[in-house]
């Protein structure tokens, strides 16, 4: 990944990331539930990498989509930071640049993100 888009992504990872924290607090404060509110307090006293594992087993349709982006990118900056952003999951090929831009969190090429796709509907 040339490093000039680099500091652009994490910045763009860095802003949806808060923007999906501040969603599922405020999908959990709309449910008057207990356990949501259980739950509500447990998250805000956590780092927001362990969310996921304490979200796991509330998982509604709507929660387990928001988990799903939160953990991707969590990944991406990971990834940034161990120097293997940009690099497919599956066969380790550099990611299409224009893709990164359109979603930094991808974490497959055009190719495999095909055959993956393909391999879900079947």
């Amino acid at each position: 990944m040339p490093q000039s888009l680099t500091p652009l992504l994490r910045a763009q990872l860095f802003e949806e990331l808060q923007l999906i924290r501040q969603d599922i607090l405020h999908y959990l404060q709309q449910d008057r539930q207990t356990q949501y509110q259980q739950l509500l307090q447990v998250l805000e006293s956590q780092q927001l990498g362990h969310w996921p594992e304490l979200l796991a087993k509330w998982l509604t349709p709507e929660l387990k989509q928001k988990t799903n982006r939160l953990e991707a990118l969590q990944a991406a900056l990971s990834q940034m930071d161990m120097g293997l952003y940009g690099l497919c999951c599956d066969c380790e090929c550099r990611i299409e640049r224009e893709l990164l831009k359109q979603d930094p969190a991808r974490q497959r090429c055009a190719r495999c993100q095909q055959h993956w796709l393909e391999n879900q509907q079947s």
